[in-house]
Parts: structure tokens; sequence; C-alpha cells
């Protein structure tokens, strides 16, 4: 590529600290809604220390940790709860990069989604897509599950808004469609403060659970095989080539450590995390794991370590679990080793970190 991701090689000592990287487009709809709302711009982009100068090269890519840094600071000067869903308005075919425009040339919602996913590392490493059958009032269903990868409590809810908001709006642009809804909306996070659920309602325009286990858009069968607009087969494979060109380009060794993040939450979402066990899952050995985070820079407890924080920073700020109970979910031996360990990666213990975020 011709532009290096952006300060991905700054010295860190948290493995947390590995959050990817992210294109510009995406970033510039979060800023085109908020030039709307009136924040100031130029001051966010300071206090979050951002590279600004990106911003002009659609085809850069900066460290996640400063998009993610640059996003609390645009929530916070919003005040308002809804910022994230707010953005999804403004969202383009340029927003998803060449993803964008491989889904305005296929030739319906079904095949969209078959054909852009696979590259959605190109719009950035902010989550990963996955898809389910599901049944809803006895018919089948798709379910589309999003999941962050972000770290920061303030940052993952806004997020996670504004992706599932932005691929409703988007997929209405695609197929001229307006009135076009999920058959229902899933969020992990928790009901809206009163009076900003009717804002929820204006952009799904069906039902919305929430505190639910996952993210997900529920959509019908007939939904998934609308026509989109203007198909074009022949530049749809063109784009497609392009896109795996990108992909290509972009695949470093920075990719171990997402990939091997990803992999161990999912290994931890059904038993205790191991080395060996990550190994066997992203098909290598014990050793050339080590060797391969090693030259990223990291380690697999630094990996385990992040995992179990962001984690725990979740379990605690969105859920009512017992203390014993998340410290089994991460895989600790003990309630004490977990406040201990807890304490060590944040300087506060679960338990006021937790009457912090509810106070909050």
């Amino acid at each position: 590529m011709s532009n290096a991701a952006y300060n991905m090689n700054k010295p860190s000592n948290n493995a947390s600290d590995n959050l990817g990287t992210a294109s510009i487009p995406p970033i510039l709809q979060y800023l085109d809604c908020s030039k709307a709302m009136g924040i100031d711009i130029d001051s966010a982009l300071t206090q979050a220390n951002f590279p600004r100068e990106l911003l002009k090269d659609d085809t850069a890519r900066v460290a996640g940790t400063d998009f993610q840094a640059l996003l609390l600071e645009l929530v916070k000067a919003s005040e308002s709860s809804t910022f994230g869903l707010r953005s999804a308005q403004y969202v383009q075919p340029g927003s998803y990069v060449v993803l964008g425009y491989i889904t305005m040339n296929s030739r319906n919602v079904k095949e969209a989604l078959e054909k852009a996913m696979p590259y959605e590392k190109l719009v950035g490493d902010m989550g990963v897509t996955s898809f389910d059958d599901i049944s809803l009032s006895g018919k089948d269903c798709l379910k589309m599950t999003w999941e962050c990868n972000y770290s920061h409590p303030e940052v993952i809810p806004h997020m996670i808004d504004n992706v599932l908001a932005s691929w409703v709006t988007f997929s209405r642009w695609l197929a001229n469609s307006p009135e076009q809804a999920p058959k229902e909306v899933w969020l992990t996070h928790d009901k809206p403060e009163s009076g900003t659920e009717m804002i929820y309602q204006e952009i799904f325009r069906c039902p919305i659970k929430f505190n639910q286990p996952s993210n997900s858009l529920i959509i019908s069968h007939e939904q998934l095989e609308m026509p989109l607009r203007r198909p074009d087969p022949l530049l749809l494979q063109t784009l497609e080539q392009h896109a795996q060109t990108q992909l290509n380009e972009l695949t470093s060794e920075q990719d171990i450590i997402i990939q091997a993040t990803r992999a161990l939450k999912d290994i931890m979402k059904s038993e205790p995390p191991r080395k060996e066990r990550l190994a066997e899952v992203l098909g290598v050995s014990g050793r050339t794991l080590q060797r391969k985070l090693q030259s990223a820079g990291s380690s697999y407890q630094d990996l385990l370590d992040t995992v179990r924080k962001e984690s725990a920073e979740y379990y605690l700020a969105y859920t009512q679990l017992s203390m014993s109970d998340i410290a089994s979910h991460l895989g600790f031996s003990d309630t004490r080793s977990f406040h201990r360990s807890f304490k060590l990666w944040t300087d506060t213990t679960p338990g006021d970190f937790r009457q912090a975020r509810q106070q909050s």
C-alpha cells in the first residue's frame, strides 16, 4: 500500500493497545456527524493527539488506538447517549471503502453480504461480522452479528450502534427501499435513557431488544433476496480482485495479534484459556505461535491479559454477574487472583470500577 499505518510501532507496555488499524473513510463519517452537531472537531483531534494530516488521504490507515481515542473525545463532547446512532445517518458508499462499491454492484442483499464481508478488514479492525440461521416467529431468518474489538467501555456502545444502524441505512439506499427494516434488532447494552428510545425506533423501524447476548440484525430471507439498484457483474469481479490485492498488501506481522486475540476470545466462551489450545485453533505449533507473537512485539500472556481485561471491564460495566462468576468466565482459579490482576491492569478494584461505571 502507498500509505503505511500511522503510529503502529509506537512502544507500548500493554497488549490492549493492539487494536489493529482503521481506514480513514469510516472516521470521516463520525466527523461529519460531529460537525453537524456543532462539536469542536479541532479540539477533539488535539485532545486525542490524532494524526489529523491523514484525514486528507482516503487511502491512509490509522492505528486503532488513535481512532478509539478520537471517538472517546467526540462522545464526551457530544454529551449524547445516541451519538453513535446519529452518526449512522452520514454513511456513504465510500465509508466502507471498496466494500461499499462491491455491495453496490451485487445482485441482491445476500450476494452483497457474501461478496463484501470477507474483506471487512479493509475498513478496519474495529470488529468482526458473523452469520447464523435463526427461527423467529416460526420463520427462518439470518442473524447478522457484529462483535466490537475495541476496548473502551464508553466507546463500545456508540460504535455498535453506529455499525448496525449504518448497515440498515446503507441497505435501504442500495435496495432503493426507504421503508425496508430488519425483523428485529438486538443490542447488548442497556435500554437508553427516557426520551431517546424513539431515536432508535426512527432509525431501525422494527422491534428493538436491549441487554441481549449479541449485537445483531435479524433479517428475513425475503429481504436477503431483494434486488439492488444497478448490479454490474463485470465491475463486481474487478472490484473483488482489487479488494483481494489490497487485503494481501495489508497482511503483516501485526495480523497475528488480531487473529490470536479473536481466537482467544472465542476459546474463552467455552473453555479455560491455554496457549496450546490457541496454537491448535490457529493451526500452528506452540513454538511457532510464540515466535510469531514475539516478532510482532507481543506474547501469549500479553494477549491473555488484554482479553481478560477487556472482558472484565465489559462484565463489570454492563452485566450483574458476581465477582466469582466473572473470575470463572475469565479462567482464573479463584476470585482473589482475578482481583489482584484487575488491580494491576487498571489501578482500581473490580468493585470500585463497577460502582463508578454504574454511577456514570
